[in-house]
């Protein structure tokens, strides 16, 4: 779609806290910054979670939005930013595990090692069994399974809004979960669930 005055108008309404506004600009847009942000992470399922991310933040800020300025580069300037924050910090939390964990012997340090450690599974499912119980099949069903998000609404009956909002609130959950118990667990954790391919 070009820049026109039909895009004018969905910022307007955007501004003003039109869902449909914004649902009409996610459908337009969210294929080309997913390939985005897909570019800078070459990893689906984190490329996915970090698309919801930018249009969270889209709609938590509509009403900074300049309606003169080019919305799309505006995506794409955001996209990158929320994806190399997130590759930021997943160093930072590999730096200070492997920093703080001295006991770890060397060839522990690999991934595919923390990946295949029993601790690590029983953990994940740890966590997993504190979301609510229809929070948890869309879960597994997205992050573990790989399904697409028209897949899970079909195979739970639900809609694709209410997919996306079971994982949102999933994520958020997982990813605070992670920070406040920190140590090796939550690194293994954040590549199981957001590396996993």
């Amino acid at each position: 779609m070009s820049r026109d005055l039909s895009e004018e108008n969905l910022l307007y309404r955007l501004r003003c806290g039109d869902m449909k506004a914004f649902e009409s600009l996610y459908e337009i847009y969210s294929s080309i910054i997913y390939n985005n942000i897909f570019r800078l992470i070459r990893n689906k399922t984190v490329s996915e979670d970090l698309l919801q991310d930018v249009f969270i933040k889209i709609w938590e800020n509509r009403e900074k939005i300049d309606v003169n300025q080019s919305f799309v580069a505006y995506l794409f300037i955001c996209s990158r930013n929320i994806a190399f924050n997130f590759k930021r910090r997943l160093k930072l939390e590999i730096s200070s595990s492997l920093n703080s964990n001295s006991s770890i012997e060397p060839h522990v340090h690999a991934v595919d090692d923390w990946l295949e450690n029993k601790e690590v599974e029983q953990h994940i499912e740890q966590i997993i069994n504190k979301l609510p119980e229809q929070r948890q099949r869309v879960f597994r069903l997205a992050k573990l399974d790989g399904m697409k998000y028209q897949e899970i609404a079909d195979d739970l009956g639900i809609s694709i809004s209410t997919v996306k909002d079971h994982l949102v609130k999933a994520n958020k959950f997982v990813k605070k979960y992670m920070i406040e118990n920190g140590g090796l667990n939550a690194v293994s954790l954040m590549f199981y669930l957001f590396l996993k391919k």
